[in-house]
């Protein structure tokens, strides 16, 4: 089963330093692709996003995993002093 999509919710809203609205995103779950077709996995419900009784979550698309580096030499042969 591969990962098709990951479930994401708005669970508050901020102010920023520059004044501008942000929400924070909670992580709740994924979507699946199997042979029977799409399957949805939920690993929590955030009760503090409910809005009207309901919870809006989006959909985001796997991104690209990056490298990090694995030894603690590889990582101190960034620091640049």
């Amino acid at each position: 089963m591969a990962i098709k999509f990951f479930i994401k919710a708005a669970i508050s809203e901020f102010t920023d330093k520059d004044g501008k609205s942000k929400k924070k995103y909670q992580s709740i779950g994924a979507v699946f692709e199997t042979k029977h077709g799409l399957m949805m996995s939920l690993e929590s419900l955030p009760l503090l996003a409910l809005k009207d009784g309901k919870l809006i979550a989006y959909l985001n698309e796997p991104e690209e995993k990056t490298d990090f580096p694995k030894t603690l030499a590889e990582m101190e042969s960034d620091v640049p002093f």
